[in-house]
């Protein structure tokens, strides 16, 4: 019995390792930890004497290129001269995302319905991203579906249901795209903004305003600042011209100062207890002070953040025509206003600024201009 059993795993053993020797096993090791150098010297010392092992060479020696001609030329190498081995099938795969990336959907299917190996899922997915781009949705939804059946826990999962979610806003079946992308919320590990992004914007083709308010504002206040944020910006703003009412504060958390005024008056001559009670009279639109002149002749994009004054930051946009046209719609409010490049955090992104003001007065005037006029907006002072 103990016999029959030893002979049983040598077997199994036999079966893994007949294919490549340790040495290879070790280059692939080396290369899937991040240890490139190491890799790049072990392939120069290799010395393969069947196919799956020149397969395996050929394919670790073109992902190690650093230039994608190189690499894809390789590959493509591989993947004609052993075209049965694990490692040129592997190649047909990596083959295939480069053809994706130069947009040559047609060859990446080509070389995608090659690929024959059962433990290649991924194929499936990288198909569905293919027939998504060529618009056909209902077959870039089926070979997701595939992906996602077979691997519901693979690396791509969340791409995966991203994909159908897109291919399914595609069909104008919006609330097919609202169910997919539930999916995602229950996965282990997600991106919550990303999903709160799209969620968003599934439920606002869906005609569905409330639900998208509160699905971008759940994405937007995870992190303020990020690229996604600013797309939820944009998508805020863009939901609100055909939602008016739609309560946007949130966007630019403000409070005003709580200045406590001193309502009596100590006439002259008189003790403190003897102080009079005066009440004070309500500002009228003279006593309001007054904005700056708008100058149309200065230009509406300013080349840098402002150094000095204060200012009302209007918007953020990661497309620039949306930030020029909002700086125009305030110049026609008849306050001053001019946007800027920004690159602080590594993305061009366009910001919006009314003024400058010569004070506080004149820019809390402003702000509430631009309150009546549905803009939110904050104070900056630099």
């Amino acid at each position: 019995m103990h016999k029959t059993i030893l002979i049983l795993i040598l077997l199994v053993f036999g079966t893994l390792f007949a294919q490549v020797r340790k040495e290879f096993v070790t280059l692939e090791e080396n290369y899937h930890s991040g240890k490139l150098n190491e890799a790049r010297q072990q392939l120069k010392n290799l010395k393969p004497n069947k196919d799956e092992e020149r397969a395996l060479v050929l394919y670790y020696d073109a992902m190690l290129k650093k230039d994608r001609s190189d690499a894809l030329a390789l590959l493509i190498s591989c993947t004609q001269k052993y075209p049965k081995t694990h490692h040129g099938q592997l190649a047909m795969l990596e083959a295939a995302k480069l053809h994706i990336l130069e947009h040559d959907m047609t060859q990446a299917q080509t070389l995608l319905r090659g690929i024959s190996s059962a433990d290649i899922v991924e194929r499936f997915y990288w198909l569905a991203v293919t027939f998504y781009w060529l618009e056909d949705y209902s077959a870039a939804i089926a070979n997701a579906e595939n992906y996602s059946r077979l691997n519901p826990n693979g690396k791509e999962i969340e791409n995966t249901l991203h994909l159908i979610a897109d291919s399914y806003i595609g069909q104008k079946k919006y609330q097919s795209a609202v169910s997919t992308l539930n999916k995602v919320s229950r996965l282990k590990d997600y991106d919550r903004q990303y999903y709160f992004y799209k969620l968003g914007l599934a439920h606002e083709l869906n005609n569905n305003s409330k639900d998208a308010l509160n699905s971008f504002r759940e994405g937007y206040e995870l992190d303020r600042y990020s690229q996604i944020a600013f797309q939820i910006e944009e998508s805020l703003f863009a939901l609100r011209t055909r939602a008016p009412s739609l309560d946007l504060s949130f966007l630019y958390p403000y409070k005003p100062l709580e200045i406590v005024a001193d309502t009596t008056l100590v006439v002259s001559g008189t003790e403190p207890e003897e102080q009079v009670e005066t009440q004070l009279l309500p500002q009228t639109s003279a006593s309001l002070p007054q904005l700056p002149p708008i100058d149309n002749s200065k230009p509406i994009k300013i080349s840098a953040k402002p150094n000095t004054g204060f200012y009302l930051q209007a918007g953020r946009f990661s497309v620039e025509p949306n930030a020029e046209r909002l700086s125009r719609s305030i110049r026609g409010m008849n306050i001053p206003a001019q946007y800027y490049e920004d690159r602080s955090t590594g993305q061009a992104t366009w910001v919006v600024l009314a003024g400058p003001f010569d004070n506080r007065e004149e820019t809390d005037r402003a702000r509430n201009l631009l309150m009546g006029g549905e803009i939110n907006s904050f104070i900056v002072q630099y």
